[in-house]
């Protein structure tokens, strides 16, 4: 391989670990399906996947199978980060329900947005997928950890691009992942005394594992850690919460036991609270666990358990207007005002209108909302007849056409799971008969030819000049007389 070729591609490397479930049995798990390629990806995980890159996105493209058949065929699917200074992604909610496809494969495909300054080196990504079993009230999470290698960013510290050849790691043909065996009690034994196996310490119990946390809201937390050891107690147990998460309030973070007997289970139970502006994200919690055996060796160990914080969406239509009277094949106006008054995106927004009479030229689709915003909307409303059905049809012949009527208004959207939240509001209006205006025409007076009226005139008019004409000469005359 050239090693221009290698400093812009991008190798991914599976390595899957801590296959963990609870309550379950060993068979009832979720898997990726690794021996076949399907959309998205440029070859199956046992032959080279690598996800692609373009204009600072990754497209990751996981297939993920369940032996065991899930409520509604669907799994969640997450990423969990490491937050690392020089981590090349940004830190997003990835969260998604995955249905089931063709081939019974859950296909999870999600875009990574990549720092431009990215520095180039390997990088974990922890994904977990979870699902409620059809069959049974259970729940079962596998976690998964994908290596990501970055080769077109900027040199660590120390090293040039030159440095950075990429070496292919060999894959076998028959790739299949195989569940990790339950931990072993390690053997501890010391010149002259008593074969020991090393105690383990695993969470067990948690009533909250794929739950949703409501920001705002409060919530009991039923959570244990059992020693899963079948022959030896351990002693003088302390164990401490760690999060830097502000917007989780926990009652206590520190337990201490004096002692915990084989298979044995320590409570820590607790009421916790979430903030009401807590961001929706998954919130990882660590415990630390320090514990001695019988003969006092010292033994310290880590668990990690994610949370889930939901946002409760709240949004509403408001100031909605529609007039009171309007004419049978005339067209009306409604207006009104989508309010996202909560703190969580809306997503798909819709208006629709169902009524007698009243047909909708079409759904008013408004997308997405994010939180605190609105967008006023307008729905143009054609005027039937009382007598027609939703498609425009005479239901009844010679029945009522027009007078009241009302109409639904439903405001629907989907939240961050793809639940579909609806909102109804009555509008009232009547339909009445259009308005026929008759236009009276005058008729026209035919105009007729009155030449002989202007003759006359004109004769008389000469005639009055000649009268006064004599009379001005009588009178000269008379004068001249005189």
């Amino acid at each position: 391989m050239k090693r221009k070729e290698v400093v812009y591609g991008i190798v991914i490397v599976l390595l899957m670990f801590c296959f963990c479930t609870s309550d379950l049995y060993a068979e009832s798990r979720i898997s990726i399906d690794a021996s076949h390629k399907y959309r998205g990806m440029n070859a199956s995980f046992a032959k080279g996947y690598e996800p692609s890159i373009e204009k600072d996105t990754m497209l990751l493209v996981v297939p993920f199978i369940s032996e065991q058949h899930m409520k509604k065929n669907q799994i969640r699917v997450g990423i969990d980060f490491q937050k690392e200074e020089n981590g090349p992604f940004y830190y997003k909610n990835y969260q998604k329900q995955v249905r089931q496809q063709e081939r019974g494969v859950y296909l999870y495909q999600c875009r990574l947005k990549l720092k431009k300054d990215r520095v180039n080196g390997q990088y974990p990504l922890h994904l977990w997928a979870e699902g409620n079993l059809k069959q049974q009230d259970a729940v079962i999470r596998q976690e998964f950890t994908i290596y990501v290698e970055i080769t077109d960013g900027k040199p660590q510290v120390g090293t040039t691009d030159e440095d950075h050849v990429i070496q292919e790691l060999p894959v076998e043909e028959n790739f299949t992942e195989e569940p990790s065996p339950p931990p072993a009690e390690e053997s501890i034994q010391s010149a002259g005394e008593e074969k020991i196996s090393q105690p383990r310490l695993l969470t067990d119990k948690n009533n909250l594992l794929g739950k949703p946390l409501e920001a705002g809201g409060s919530q009991f937390w039923n959570f244990t850690i059992k020693n899963c050891s079948s022959q030896y107690a351990v002693e003088n147990v302390k164990i401490r919460l760690l999060t830097d998460h502000r917007d989780i309030l926990f009652e206590k973070t520190a337990w201490y036991f004096d002692k915990v007997s084989a298979k044995s289970e320590m409570d820590l139970s607790q009421n916790i609270s979430i903030t009401k502006k807590a961001a929706a994200e998954s919130v990882p919690l660590e415990f630390q666990i320090e514990y001695e055996d019988s003969k006092g060796n010292s033994y310290s160990s880590g668990e990690t358990v994610n949370l889930w914080i939901s946002q409760p969406q709240h949004a509403e239509l408001s100031g909605l207007v529609f007039p009171e009277h309007i004419y049978a094949s005339d067209t009306a106006i409604m207006t009104f005002q989508v309010q996202n008054t909560g703190l969580a995106t809306v997503y798909n927004a819709k208006v629709r209108l169902e009524g007698k009479g009243l047909f909708p030229r079409e759904e008013l689709f408004l997308g997405n909302l994010e939180g605190g915003t609105s967008q006023p909307g307008e729905l143009q409303v054609f005027a039937g007849t009382l007598d027609m059905d939703n498609q425009g049809n005479i239901i009844e012949e010679g029945g009522e056409k027009y007078g009241d009527t009302s109409g639904v208004v439903t405001f629907s959207y989907e939240d961050e799971q793809g639940q579909v939240i609806e909102q109804s509001m009555e509008v009232h209006t009547s339909i009445k008969e259009p308005e026929i205006v008759e236009l009276k025409v005058e008729k026209e007076v035919p105009e007729t030819n009155q030449w002989w009226i202007t003759i006359v005139a004109g004769i008389i008019l000469a005639l009055v000049l000649v009268v006064i004409w004599l009379y001005l000469r009588m009178k000269y005359y008379q004068t001249m007389r005189q």
